[in-house]
């Protein structure tokens, strides 16, 4: 619900804060408040994936209570369902296309001699993605996914990084790639194939996760190939990052 209204308050941004006679600043920054809006609610989202409950109740005091429960899979599965929908899809950031041509700072002075004007609102966007993927892809949350199948979870790093993966290639697999995807896509396979050449801190499960990933994230480009000129650029860009990432040293 949270994320709908920050959608619907975005679509009055322009109209309410872009006064006649004044500049964009304050319309600008209301749009940042919204993008941390997004943030604040993703972050403890994605601690639901992987996560277990904690109840404190001491012995005798509640009989039902158990001290770690893992959070039940469909929920988790849930959980990934919203963060597809509103950070990851290749529209979860539409209501804020209207805008970007008017993100204008306030000039002060000559405030801007270290760097350009322009918006970059595909950079926004990729740091609350790139936040996630921190979040779910994190050495401590894949690992508690894996241990907690001890005492009945059933979502393990495997199926996380399965579900992950189709969020972040399936739906465009046939279609254009647009600017917000090529970002995320290029994120996601520099991050897991980290965890394969680099991922000491990590468990041996969740390393074998990650290559699974990374010749799965192959396969799926190997059936692929329509696409505009910059589509097709970026998946042999990935192509050749997975390749790289899977050379035997």
């Amino acid at each position: 619900n949270r994320f709908t209204l920050v959608n619907e308050s975005m679509h009055k941004l322009k109209e309410k804060y872009a006064k006649p006679g004044g500049t964009y600043a304050d319309m600008r920054w209301k749009y940042n408040m919204l993008l941390n809006q997004r943030y604040s609610m993703a972050i403890p989202l994605s601690m639901y994936i992987g996560g277990v409950y904690i109840d404190r109740s001491f012995v005798g005091q509640n009989a039902a209570a158990v001290p770690f429960t893992p959070v039940p899979a469909d929920y988790q599965k849930k959980v990934m369902d919203v963060l597809n929908t509103y950070i990851f899809s290749p529209t979860a950031f539409d209501a804020d296309s209207y805008l970007f041509p008017y993100l204008q700072r306030q000039r002060r002075g000559f405030n801007f001699g270290g760097g350009t004007e322009d918006p970059k609102p595909e950079m926004f966007a990729l740091a609350i993605q790139g936040y996630v993927l921190e979040s779910i892809l994190s050495n401590g949350s894949l690992a508690r996914a894996n241990r907690t199948t001890l005492y009945g979870n059933t979502y393990s790093s495997a199926n996380i990084m399965n579900d992950v993966t189709a969020a972040i290639f399936d739906v465009d697999l046939k279609t254009d790639v647009n600017l917000y995807r090529q970002n995320l896509q290029t994120e996601y396979v520099n991050m897991v194939a980290k965890m394969v050449n680099k991922g000491d801190d990590y468990d041996n499960a969740s390393k074998a996760a990650a290559l699974n990933t990374l010749k799965n994230i192959k396969d799926k480009l190997n059936k692929s190939n329509s696409g505009n000129e910059q589509t097709k650029a970026h998946r042999a860009n990935l192509q050749f990052l997975i390749d790289k990432a899977l050379v035997i040293k």
